[in-house]
């Protein structure tokens, strides 16, 4: 299920982290190469699945698929950050 009041929220926390280990100076280069590769995967994946949901399903169908995608991503980023410390 999509909550988005919990997406939102995962969202905030990875930019807030990510934004304040730059300005500390702790961020790695691996990490700023997966901020922007994450996103890429994230994007095609979502084209991907909503592409195969529009051909099943219909557009409604078609848009949670891809939203559900952002927020695994999203999830699974923030949990990972929230570790790393």
């Amino acid at each position: 299920m999509f909550y988005l009041w919990q997406f939102g929220f995962d969202v905030q926390q990875v930019i807030t982290t990510r934004v304040s280990r730059m300005m500390a100076g702790e961020l790695s280069l691996r990490e700023a190469r997966r901020m922007i590769s994450e996103k890429h995967t994230a994007s095609s994946d979502a084209l991907v699945a909503g592409a195969c949901a529009l051909l099943t399903g219909g557009p409604i169908e078609a848009s949670y698929k891809m939203i559900k995608v952002y927020q695994t991503a999203v999830s699974d980023n923030c949990s990972r950050l929230s570790k790393a410390r």
